[in-house]
């Protein structure tokens, strides 16, 4: 005698594999946030216009920027996919429509995410001169926004603002900021220095540790948003480019601006 049960016969056994193939191996509505690489800034990714009297100085040590891996709108994993990266939790698994409009193609994201970490540039070179003019108002800078130039590449958004300004501080002014350790930070930024809330964070702490990093500065409105720490890494939480700046420079205001 038969012991599968009568409401899985034949016919509808069939048909609920037939359903569950398709789930697993038709393109699923999430997409999936991975760890992404690290890039040093403080190699060659900074150069600085012929006409200013400033220049770049070398630094011991390195700063990365941290990013996440995503798929494009024209690549949406089979569903297979998204349960593999969701068990294996160095992976988010998250809504399609919370990172794509509707219809948006690959080259709309691209084109947009380009924009966006152009402008991360120019508002991070205006928050480090800002900054370094605020310090010494007398002395001159010796260069202005319009001179620098970072080279970054396969890397989009605006998320490297904050990394982006302090390898301008420890690059065109202050490389004894670095002090020799290895430091990864995430974080929007405003001309004004503000730091502001990024994406992916448990993704891009995991890259980071990976390429090294000891230290790891953060928006202070991202903590909330950790769900795990990689061992050996020490988090700062900060809301503006001089605290970061301050961090750095003092370990006991590095201490008190724990995540």
């Amino acid at each position: 005698m038969s012991s599968t049960p009568r409401f899985l016969t034949r016919p509808p056994l069939i048909f609920l594999s037939i359903v569950l193939a398709l789930a697993l191996f038709a393109p699923a509505p999430f997409a999936v946030i991975a760890p992404g690489p690290a890039t040093n800034l403080l190699g060659n990714t900074v150069s600085i216009s012929s006409g200013a009297s400033a220049t770049v100085l070398p630094t011991k040590g390195k700063l990365f920027s941290t990013s996440v891996l995503v798929n494009n709108p024209n690549s949406r994993l089979p569903g297979i996919w998204v349960l593999l990266a969701w068990a294996k939790g160095s992976q988010a698994v998250v809504p399609w429509s919370a990172l794509y409009p509707p219809g948006e193609s690959a080259k709309k994201s691209k084109e947009v995410s380009d924009k966006e970490m152009a402008t991360s540039q120019q508002k991070a070179a205006i928050a480090a001169a800002n900054f370094l003019k605020a310090l010494n108002p007398s002395q001159p800078l010796g260069w202005n926004p319009k001179d620098i130039k970072i080279a970054m590449h396969n890397v989009g958004g605006p998320s490297a603002g904050l990394a982006f300004a302090l390898t301008l501080i420890a690059k065109l002014k202050s490389p004894e900021l670095i002090a020799g350790r290895n430091i990864a930070v995430t974080g929007e930024i405003s001309e004004n220095g503000s730091v502001g809330r990024i994406g992916g964070i448990d993704q891009k702490m995991i890259g980071a540790r990976a390429a090294g990093a000891q230290i790891f500065i953060l928006p202070r409105q991202t903590c909330q948003d950790i769900t795990r720490r990689p061992k050996g890494l020490k988090l700062i939480a900060v809301s503006t480019l001089g605290q970061a700046v301050h961090a750095l420079a003092n370990p006991r205001i590095a201490d008190s601006l724990h995540c």
